[in-house]
């Protein structure tokens, strides 16, 4: 991409500014001049914020064909298994349900994806959706001769070229053992790659490391997957955050049942983010999330939409218009950087700011575009999504916009 772009706006918003009437000018992926007024050749997009691209950390696009969440009252084992079953069930629909995630995702004015990618999956289902984000490689076992398998895997898939950046996913302490996670972090600090792990989600799960009992015991042996030397000793959320925290980066995903002394330590951390998926965290009806605590400590929050095995749809734009709503007293300036610019820096991307801009960006129709600034209504339930830009190319835009680009 070598020809100069120009765009006028109503609002350019990123999370550490905002300027009104203002024409981009992009070429090869990056912003590289933004001027006051509307140019002589800038393409006019009307009452919109054009805002920096949305990021959705958390994701299992393997899901995206599903049309209604697997339910998720009762027992959190029951769902799982649901899940597993779902997914023995349909191996053939792997390739097709990420495209339709990915597509699904720019539509919603997502630029960058989190992905966790379990089996079936290949490079090409990525590359013809033109995706951009991370591929999280999951690995999970308890035995040593899975631990040893799961290994393996995990190192070939961060072995040699890729045109998406790449990740490792210890999926989470009932399924993981933290042999695995170690090998896992020691393969993260040779390829310098990101790792993601399930963490802290439920009560049951927090019963099984102290004690070894409960729901998820049961369905381990149901799985015939337990041993009777696995959990004999005592273990807490803040055992696996410890050996995660030794990595280039790492995300701990819902961290529903993180207590006070794990936040203090996660905000100790920057190379950590807590990934919080608040619909899905609502679905199952969980207590009180601690990412506002760990915002008030100085720890990284990003959001994530999980998966549609838990969740209506893949729109983080609704994730955020959710949050906006439930906590009126936190800006939407600070809504926006933990679904953008932590996302970002989460996932190793560059930020929007410096000299090099990323042209990722997502464009909202203001509902009240007579505002002398969006950020007070940013996520307002009567805005939309417009169009989303990646790398500087217009991924998806609405017909009318569409008509003039």
């Amino acid at each position: 991409m070598n020809d100069v772009q120009c765009y006028h706006v109503e609002w350019l918003v990123c999370s550490d500014q905002s300027r009104s009437d203002v024409t981009l000018q992009l070429r090869d992926g990056l912003v590289i001049s933004i001027e006051p007024g509307r140019t002589a050749d800038a393409i006019e997009l009307g009452p919109v914020a054009m805002v920096e691209g949305l990021v959705n950390v958390h994701t299992h696009l393997e899901f995206s064909g599903l049309k209604e969440p697997i339910p998720t009252t009762g027992r959190f084992t029951d769902w799982i298994r649901n899940v597993v079953k779902y997914r023995r069930e349909n191996p053939e629909l792997t390739s097709a349900a990420i495209s339709a995630g990915i597509e699904e995702s720019w539509q919603s004015g997502t630029t960058i994806v989190g992905e966790i990618a379990t089996v079936g999956w290949s490079a090409a289902d990525y590359a013809k959706a033109d995706f951009k984000g991370t591929i999280f490689q999951e690995v999970l076992g308890l035995s040593p001769e899975r631990i040893q398998q799961q290994t393996k895997l995990a190192g070939s898939r961060l072995t040699g070229k890729s045109i998406y950046s790449r990740g490792i996913s210890p999926h989470a302490p009932y399924s993981t053992h933290l042999d695995l996670v170690r090998q896992s972090v020691e393969i993260s600090l040779r390829t310098n790659c990101p790792l993601a792990m399930h963490l802290a989600e439920t009560k049951p799960e927090i019963e099984l490391l102290g004690a070894g009992t409960g729901e998820f015991r049961e369905m381990l042996i149901d799985f015939g997957i337990w041993s009777g030397t696995q959990f004999q000793t005592p273990l807490k959320p803040m055992d696996y955050l410890e050996v995660l925290a030794k990595a280039p980066r790492s995300l701990i995903i819902h961290g529903n049942y993180l207590d006070d002394t794990e936040l203090k330590f996660l905000a100790s951390q920057p190379q950590m983010t807590l990934v919080y998926c608040p619909r899905t965290h609502a679905a199952f009806g969980h207590s009180k999330h601690p990412w506002r605590r760990l915002m008030e400590l100085g720890g990284q929050v990003a959001v994530g939409t999980d998966s549609r095995a838990s969740n209506p749809d893949l729109s983080l734009f609704a994730e955020l218009q959710f949050l906006a709503a439930r906590h009126p007293d936190l800006s939407q300036r600070d809504l926006l950087q933990i679904g953008s610019r932590n996302g970002r820096l989460a996932l190793g991307f560059e930020p929007h700011s410096g000299t090099r801009i990323p042209a990722d960006f997502t464009l909202i129709r203001l509902a009240d575009s007579a505002r002398r600034s969006p950020y007070p209504e940013l996520f307002d339930p009567a805005n939309r999504v417009f169009g989303t830009m990646v790398n500087g190319r217009w991924v998806w835009l609405a017909p009318d916009l569409a008509n003039q680009s």
